[in-house]
């Protein structure tokens, strides 16, 4: 995730869910993850990197919470991919990481309150309103005809003075020549610094006086500021020590005074500008107090009435409030939840694979008990029962009679994705991998919006990457579109033909063909293929000095494969041992490969700043690189080799030293071979203290690790 996208990401969860730094952290969520998505398919272990656009218990709830309103009508998004080359692609539609999701996730249905100018960057609740609080007071100062000009422009300038939370500011003097209008407005503004002074019991004071006065807009602001002002006093008296928050600390009559300003509010304003606000403001009442049942059916009332005139649930700070109040509060009665929405998230959530013996599965008895809550949704239901047979009682076949039969022309819902996903998943642990392969090209097929091709291609990667079927990833006709996927199957997948297929292929992006060739480059090299090697080598750019990581490269070039790190001039080990370039050296190997010579300047160059760089050259491979034959070049072995010939010279000499100098300064090895003993070491080190004390090489030896 982009700095800039988890900037943006606090400063919607601090500063619109009150004391949001107070909840409970223990809950899966992916803000603080860092992600690579992967070609992995989900089981049902949680993840907040690798989430599918379909209801899956691996899935973080506040995925699943997004699908679902998706569904209802309630939310819309659109997954954000990186414009970039396809080699430093990093981010794809699908699978996709929560926070990607969140963050550009928006209402579909407008909020009723009205809407903040800009989110303020604060933690706390009481600062959210200082810009727009400016905006509304000085229109109204503005239109109110018993100011005089000179009362206006000073009202308007002590408001705008009125900028900041951190400094505590001084309340201002009531000047008796002014009209009564403007002591009035004074007086609001005293209560409004209070207020930000955190000094809420003199801020509720004046704004209880200003509820009596007979200009409108003060009369009605003053009321809903006693909501605002009696919560955040309420809030404060549980703070503890340590800034946390103690609910047995909580001033009582403090909250029953926060429920009645609001009742009260309502009943002089049941249509008033900030009803939606103050319905909002309610529920934060509800956890607050830990009237957990309550706070569940505002939600419920909320989702299920998005055109009231006090709606007021905004995205994309909803998932993560729910998740938090809701399913990650220790107050969580399962008896409370009655609706299919909160069913749905719970019991995905307790399907997931158990990580502590703390967890919780759900049975299929407390599943099924659920049924009566899904009288209108018998078909989420279904697939909730569905996802328990396969995920948690492995019985796949059962699990099919659960999803709908037919074959759809369309997809209309996340829900009806998530069936299809689910029935090509029981699909595929059946073993029928043709039909199974038939099953996701066919979902491809009747694919309309991105999330639901992106997950269709995703479905197909394994297939087509384990026949080698270039002609699927390469060329207007291929069916895997995303640029992840293009680039997995290049790097990961593709071997020594297909890679070089793509290099030649005249339908292929330049993008394409120089991702191919630098993975055909590093490979061949890697795995000691030195034929194939010099064949790619032949075709790299004419300009390839200039494609390099360094900052003063222009960006073009930057942004592609470092072909540069290919044109290694060489080393001077000393007088006898000289190493040629690197295109030189793999044409001797070619003809020589045994040469220990040779294969020393070989891992001259591994040890190089060029091939430091070097996808896995460095490094042992995983299984993703065994697409390549040839044996896995590791310069420690070459040490070994040359060791063992017993023979005396400065070859040996040098082996011995880079043989121990594998081992520093950690102790742990890195150069790729099988670990010796120190045992080992310590006759090495003997060895070159003895046979060549007199080299450089001898004497700067203190440790052998």
């Amino acid at each position: 995730m982009s700095s800039q996208q988890k900037i943006l990401r606090s400063a919607l969860f601090t500063s619109s869910i009150p004391f949001g730094i107070f909840f409970s952290t223990h809950s899966h969520a992916g803000m603080d993850v860092y992600c690579e998505p992967s070609t992995e398919i989900q089981t049902n272990a949680y993840t907040a990197c690798n989430e599918l656009p379909a209801l899956t218990p691996a899935n973080d709830n506040q995925t699943n919470m997004l699908l679902l309103l998706s569904d209802l009508g309630i939310a819309k998004f659109n997954i954000q991919e990186e414009k970039s080359t396809l080699w430093t692609t990093s981010y794809s539609k699908v699978p996709f990481e929560v926070s990607n999701l969140l963050v550009n996730s928006r209402n579909k249905l407008p909020n009723a309150r009205k809407p903040l100018k800009a989110p303020d960057l604060s933690y706390n609740e009481h600062c959210n309103s200082l810009q727009n609080g400016a905006h509304a007071f000085i229109q109204q100062v503005k239109t109110d005809t018993k100011l005089s000009s000179s009362e206006k422009d000073m009202l308007i300038h002590e408001r705008q003075k009125i900028n900041e939370c951190e400094n505590t500011l001084a309340l201002l003097s009531v000047n008796p020549n002014w009209s009564a209008a403007a002591r009035q407005y004074v007086s609001y503004l005293n209560a409004t610094i209070s207020f930000y002074n955190t000094n809420f019991s003199t801020a509720t004071k004046i704004y209880s006086v200003l509820t009596n006065v007979d200009q409108a807009w003060l009369k009605e602001t003053s009321q809903y500021m006693l909501i605002r002002s009696t919560l955040n006093e309420a809030y404060q008296s549980g703070v503890g020590e340590y800034g946390d928050l103690v609910h047995d600390k909580l001033n009582q009559n403090l909250l029953t005074t926060f429920f009645n300003n609001i009742t009260q509010y309502f009943k002089l304003y049941p249509q008033g500008q900030y009803a939606a606000s103050a319905r909002g403001l309610l529920r934060r009442g509800f956890w607050l107090s830990g009237k957990h049942d309550l706070l569940i059916n505002e939600y419920v009332w909320q989702i299920n009435h998005p055109t009231s005139s006090v709606y007021n649930l905004e995205l994309p700070n909803l998932p993560y409030e729910l998740d938090r109040h809701v399913f990650q509060s220790k107050r969580l009665n399962i008896k409370n939840l009655k609706d299919p929405f909160f069913l749905s998230i719970y019991d995905l959530m307790h399907m997931r694979k158990k990580e502590t013996t703390d967890d919780m599965v759900i049975s299929w008895a407390d599943l099924n008990a659920q049924k009566i809550y899904f009288k209108d949704s018998p078909e989420l239901f279904q697939y909730l029962q569905a996802n328990h047979l396969f995920y948690v009682q492995n019985k796949a076949q059962e699990a099919l009679k659960y999803l709908p039969q037919r074959a759809p022309s369309s997809i209309n819902s996340y829900l009806q994705l998530s069936q299809l996903l689910l029935k090509g998943r029981i699909l595929e642990a059946s073993g029928r991998n043709q039909t199974t392969q038939q099953y996701w090209e066919n979902l491809l097929s009747i694919s309309k919006t991105a999330e639901q091709r992106g997950l269709a291609e995703l479905m197909l990667y394994r297939y087509y990457a384990q026949q080698q079927n270039t002609a699927q990833f390469i060329g207007s006709s291929a069916k895997i579109k995303q640029a992840y996927l293009q680039q997995q199957y290049l790097v990961d997948a593709a071997n020594e033909q297909s890679l070089m297929s793509v290099v030649k292929n005249n339908v292929a992006t330049q993008d394409q063909k120089n991702v191919a060739l630098y993975t055909l480059l590093n490979k061949s090299l890697a795995y000691q293929n030195f034929d194939l090697f010099n064949q790619a080598y032949r075709e790299l750019p004419s300009n390839a000095a200039q494609f390099n990581t360094e900052q003063y490269t222009a960006e073009k070039y930057r942004n592609q494969p470092p072909f540069a790190n290919f044109l290694w001039k060489g080393a001077s080990v000393s007088n006898s041992i000289k190493c040629p370039d690197l295109a030189t050296l793999t044409q001797q190997l070619q003809v020589n490969p045994k040469d220990l010579s040779l294969n020393l300047c070989l891992g001259e160059y591994a040890r190089s700043s060029q091939a430091y760089t070097i996808l896995n050259l460095n490094y042992l491979p995983d299984d993703s690189l065994q697409s390549f034959k040839g044996t896995y070049f590791a310069r420690g072995d070459v040490y070994k080799n040359i060791i063992k010939t017993g023979t005396k010279s400065e070859l040996t000499a040098y082996a011995l030293y880079r043989a121990i100098q594998c081992y520093a300064p950690s102790g742990n090895n890195e150069c790729q071979d099988k670990d010796v003993n120190k045992s080992v070491r310590k006759q090495w080190f003997d060895q070159i203290k003895r046979d060549y004390p007199e080299t450089n090489w001898a004497k700067s030896l203190k440790y052998y690790w």
